[in-house]
């Protein structure tokens, strides 16, 4: 699959949205949402094991069960505490980074990753030509890079927390809100980029980077959207609780990784039909051999 550096800037936002409905229905988006959630929940353990393992390699006191729960904030309140004992109890004993259980951990974390390949090679229309062993490989990296991308992201934002405090004993309010509305927005982009980065990693494609498209972008704002009114839901309309008594903190878990899930594959199927919007515009016009669409008129076929 080639694209091209430009993402077209005409394009019926109501054509697209029926385009998106029209394929997601026939992706079965909502069935590949729950598959990827089904192996992210069993993924999500193994992955802060290793996490663990990796913060534990660093010399800072402490800095694990600082990643920790700034990690669960975004998830639903109920599940926080499930989340935080029970990790905390896993973690005791994993401090080898190197070690054959760490490795066979690291493994079981990558299934969450070869799901949502699969998934992003549905909605891109590319068949899967890749060995067993090369997806494995890229999703266990993919594990790994997404460690130590985490570790980043928090290392930046103690260091905003600090410039906080910093700044707020030197400028006024209104800078100060300035500066605070800057790192959202800096935190938005880091998330549109990580998701583009994995739309261009994990299908079966080959494209150019673009790193901030529509689709990263609805997935960044959807999903800050998603996880605020699914706490309030949790918090003031369903009863996990009493329907799934001990087990209501990890039914509430699946389902929020099952919206994020599905999320993910929409903001991905937005791109898929952008790209094959322009497809067609550009195999409708003329072209030349000096064009620059001449040496990739066509965007969505399997081998590129």
């Amino acid at each position: 699959m080639k694209g091209t550096s430009q993402i077209p800037q005409s394009i019926s936002i109501r054509k697209l949205a029926r385009a998106v409905w029209r394929e997601s229905q026939g992706d079965n988006v909502l069935g590949l949402a729950g598959q990827m959630s089904y192996f992210f929940s069993l993924a999500l353990f193994p992955f802060l094991i290793f996490l663990a393992a990796l913060a534990g390699t660093l010399p800072v006191t402490e800095l694990w069960m600082k990643i920790l729960r700034w990690m669960i904030v975004s998830l639903p309140q109920e599940s926080q505490q499930f989340i935080l004992v029970t990790v905390t109890g896993l973690t005791r004993g994993h401090k080898g980074f190197l070690s054959l259980g760490m490795l066979g951990t690291i493994w079981a974390a990558s299934a969450g990753i070869m799901s949502l390949m699969s998934a992003l090679d549905i909605i891109y229309e590319v068949k899967e030509s890749r060995s067993f062993v090369l997806r494995l490989s890229m999703a266990i990296l993919m594990v790994v890079v997404l460690a130590f991308f985490l570790v980043i992201s928090f290392a930046l934002l103690s260091f905003g927390d600090w410039a906080d405090w910093w700044l707020a004993q030197r400028i006024g309010p209104a800078l100060l809100w300035l500066w605070q509305t800057g790192r959202w927005i800096f935190s938005l982009v880091l998330l549109a980029i990580a998701v583009a980065f994995i739309n261009f990693v994990l299908p079966n494609t080959r494209r150019h980077v673009i790193w901030i498209t529509p689709g990263s972008v609805f997935v960044g704002l959807a999903w800050i959207g998603a996880t605020t009114t699914f706490n309030l839901y949790v918090r003031y309309i369903a009863a996990y609780d009493k329907m799934y008594g001990a087990l209501g903190a990890f039914v509430i878990l699946m389902v929020w990784i099952y919206v994020i899930s599905l999320i993910t594959l929409i903001g991905a199927q937005i791109n898929a039909q952008i790209w094959n919007m322009h497809s067609a515009s550009s195999a409708a016009r003329p072209v030349t051999l000096d064009s620059p669409d001449a040496p990739e008129a066509t965007l969505k076929n399997g081998n590129g």
